[in-house]
């Protein structure tokens, strides 16, 4: 099968490789497209600097189950189906208390194991959810990350509820789906880009405001009559965004960093008590954010924003448009 890989010193090759055979309890799934996520070019970079081994990229995923193993009960061959990436022991205390994704003993599809850059990939038959008839393959595979992230941020870890004021910090792929997320919940939304393509998608989708990161405490501070924010989700966690989103908070309110940031910012413990609010981090998402995020695809509650969709030869290119800041929204590649 063709499958694109990150070589070593940072290439992105097309190559030949074996076709996965499901085992006991796996599906062969056909996939149909693969979502190209920004935590992608962190991997590349990972791989470039021989910090990580070679890999097939690739964590959000729609396909069809083309073969199913031995002791495979619930899905059938034809089956169109979403994946989600993470692949938990099962066992550990993370997974016991229902944090699987915190499992420190499991695997992740595109990260530790082959992942969707390729025509076919091996999943385990827990992992997979009926596609959404509703919508583009492309943007049922996109669920998997930018959907599932997005309602782990805003719901499961800032539970955003109505009459909430939520701002979302980078209207990227992740951030636009955080946005129809906050919406479904009743919420009021706030949204926050550089680019003015990004704040257009984001109040298309119902954003009641868009801003600058310039403007943006002013905005927001009018948006709630100077209260602040009940919640603020930073898909970008530099420290001028942290801080930001620190600066924008109501009392009681929560703060959630889920992107990889290289800088902090000090932080005041008389502050957090002052205002009794919550800084949390946000990383991956459950099984349980991707089926919800799911529910909220059929219910056309959330439809993944796509810009872009290329080839599997064009992997290259898209990963330097999205380095550029090129593309609103998610891509997307269809073997």
């Amino acid at each position: 099968m063709r499958a694109i890989r990150f070589g070593p010193g940072g290439t992105v090759d097309l190559v030949d490789l074996p076709k996965p055979e499901p085992g006991e309890g796996e599906l062969l799934v056909r996939v149909r497209a693969a979502g190209v996520c920004r935590t992608d070019l962190h991997l590349l970079h990972d791989v470039a600097s021989g910090e990580r081994a070679p890999l097939v990229p690739g964590h959000e995923i729609a396909g069809t189950v083309e073969k199913v193993g031995p002791g495979v009960a619930r899905v059938r061959t034809g089956d169109a189906v979403v994946v989600h990436f993470e692949l938990p022991c099962g066992r550990c205390r993370a997974c016991v208390q229902k944090k699987t994704n915190l499992c420190q003993e499991g695997d992740a599809l595109g990260f530790s194991l082959p992942g969707g850059y390729a025509e076919y990939v091996k999943v385990p038959e827990d992992n997979v959810l009926p596609a959404p008839a509703n919508l583009e393959v492309e943007q049922a595979a996109i669920l998997a990350c930018s959907g599932a992230t997005a309602y782990h941020t805003v719901v499961t870890l800032g539970g955003a509820d109505e009459r909430d004021l939520v701002v979302i910090l980078g209207a990227g792929g992740v951030g636009l789906s955080a946005v129809q997320v906050a919406r479904a919940r009743g919420a009021r939304v706030v949204a926050v880009d550089n680019r003015e393509g990004a704040r257009d998608a984001a109040k298309h989708l119902g954003a009641e405001a868009v801003t600058s990161p310039e403007d943006a405490l002013a905005a927001i501070l009018s948006k709630s009559k100077d209260r602040g924010a009940d919640v603020v989700v930073d898909f970008v966690s530099t420290a001028e965004t942290m801080e930001l989103g620190i600066a924008a908070l109501a009392p009681g309110g929560r703060l959630v960093e889920a992107a990889v940031g290289d800088e902090g910012v000090l932080v005041s413990p008389h502050l957090l008590m002052d205002k009794e609010i919550a800084l949390l981090g946000a990383h991956s998402s459950t099984m349980a954010d991707f089926a919800r995020a799911v529910q909220l695809a059929e219910a056309r509650l959330l439809v993944p924003v796509v810009a872009r969709t290329g080839m599997l030869a064009e992997a290259a290119v898209i990963l330097r448009e999205l380095e550029e800041g090129k593309i609103v929204g998610r891509a997307a590649l269809k073997p």
